[in-house]
């Protein structure tokens, strides 16, 4: 059985350290105590030797940010998360600079706070691990955006592709797309690029790829985006198994900025790997109630299985403005999450597809052209300064960079 990680609430608040520490306590966490500032805190950590340290950090900075910098000093491979009041720029940049692994804003979310624990934890134990020399050289890996949604006709393919022109041509970044819909596999048409090696002649072939012989497999765009097309006779997926998608994932993240997979309206072994090797799962939706219903029962699956990960699963609204008599605050309330894009309604979408063009090369200056080359830039971090001016503090600099809505 794995030891319980042992943790010391640094806080000089005594009633606040007492009901964080109850709060730990029910999260499974052991207790070793809890301390105030200066010489208590200090002491105790090298007494009783923690896990990890929480602290409160408030203003004025002077002794929160001494005893965060002293116990550093002292201990540099004793991780400390700090916890504050304040969601400010100042505050969370003094504390990364005296040693704070994360920083939270009150009131602490249980989950949250549990994740923002396992991570630290895990990162030392990787720090150590690395150390003592039990890991293997670290490889270069790029951004993977799984493109997924619960039911077929909702847009994905052409988000999917759109979306990865766009970080070829407007984010100037090196692009796979992988067409990984196990029923109809649109890329090569919706690209309109020959199909000649697909996705299970590459998995077959894997032990024998290497930076070279990968390109073999790979058709490339006018735009510059490598895509690798779904197989033309649906049997062939039979042959590909979830271990095959995560190593043939692995080595296109390895030699590309960007992997984005397009998956199909279902869930089945191959969409339960896409989903496990994203970096960002962008679902999608629309305004539509069987979309909605749907995209309710993929968010549960997707939080029963892989957490609820805030930031890494992002809800897209796809053809925004359609009248179906459901209004976008509602799909907001309905599925008990944040928008996090709008791509608005555009028939000419439909006609680009059909004539093998994406709609962002055929007609740049549409408005929905314009959104998915924000998105392509604020995926790749390069969103203009300008609008992330627009509101300040902490929102202004990261939520401008993560949330749009039009």
């Amino acid at each position: 059985m794995a030891r319980v990680p042992q943790l010391l609430v640094v806080d000089p608040d005594r009633e606040s350290s007492a009901e964080l520490a109850k709060t730990l306590q029910m999260l499974g966490f052991g207790i070793l105590g809890t301390a105030g500032y200066g010489v208590e805190a200090f002491t105790l950590c090298f007494q009783m030797r923690p896990d990890l340290v929480l602290m409160r950090i408030e203003e004025p900075l002077v002794r929160p940010v001494q005893t965060l910098s002293r116990i550093n000093d002292g201990l540099p491979d004793l991780p400390i998360i700090v916890f504050s009041t304040e969601a400010n720029i100042r505050l969370m940049r003094q504390s990364m600079v005296g040693g704070a692994s994360d920083y939270l804003v009150e009131p602490l979310d249980p989950e949250e706070l549990e994740a923002s624990i396992m991570k630290v934890l895990e990162k030392k134990e990787r720090e150590a691990m690395r150390r003592r020399g039990e890991l293997a050289d670290p490889v270069a890996q790029g951004t993977i955006i799984t493109v997924f949604g619960a039911k077929g006709g909702i847009g994905k393919t052409t988000i999917a592709s759109n979306l990865a022109v766009a970080l070829a041509t407007e984010a100037h970044q090196t692009v796979a797309l992988v067409d990984m819909d196990t029923r109809f596999g649109d890329v090569a048409i919706t690209m309109d690029i020959p199909v000649e090696r697909s996705i299970a002649d590459l998995a077959r072939n894997l032990d024998n790829v290497d930076r070279n012989t990968l390109r073999e497999y790979l058709v490339e765009h006018e735009s510059g985006v490598r895509i690798l097309p779904a197989p033309t006779r649906p049997s062939d997926w039979r042959n590909l198994s979830s271990a095959h998608i995560r190593d043939v994932v692995d080595v296109l993240s390895q030699t590309h900025d960007f992997v984005i997979l397009d998956t199909p309206g279902t869930f089945n072994e191959i969409v339960a790997a896409a989903i496990e090797v994203g970096t960002m799962i962008l679902l999608i939706t629309t305004l539509d109630m069987a979309s909605i219903k749907d995209t309710v029962l993929a968010l549960e699956m997707l939080h029963e299985r892989f957490g609820n990960d805030d930031e890494r699963i992002k809800v897209v609204l796809n053809r925004a403005g359609v009248d179906t008599g459901v209004r976008e605050k509602d799909v907001e309330r309905t599925l008990d999450t944040d928008l996090w894009w709008k791509i608005p309604q555009d028939n000419e979408v439909v006609k680009a597809a059909q004539l093998g063009r994406p709609i962002v090369l055929s007609r740049p200056s549409s408005r929905v052209a314009t959104e998915i080359r924000e998105i392509a830039r604020a995926l790749a971090g390069i969103r203009a300064r300008s609008k992330a001016k627009k509101s300040g503090g902490l929102g202004g600099l990261f939520g401008g960079l993560f949330k749009k809505s039009a």
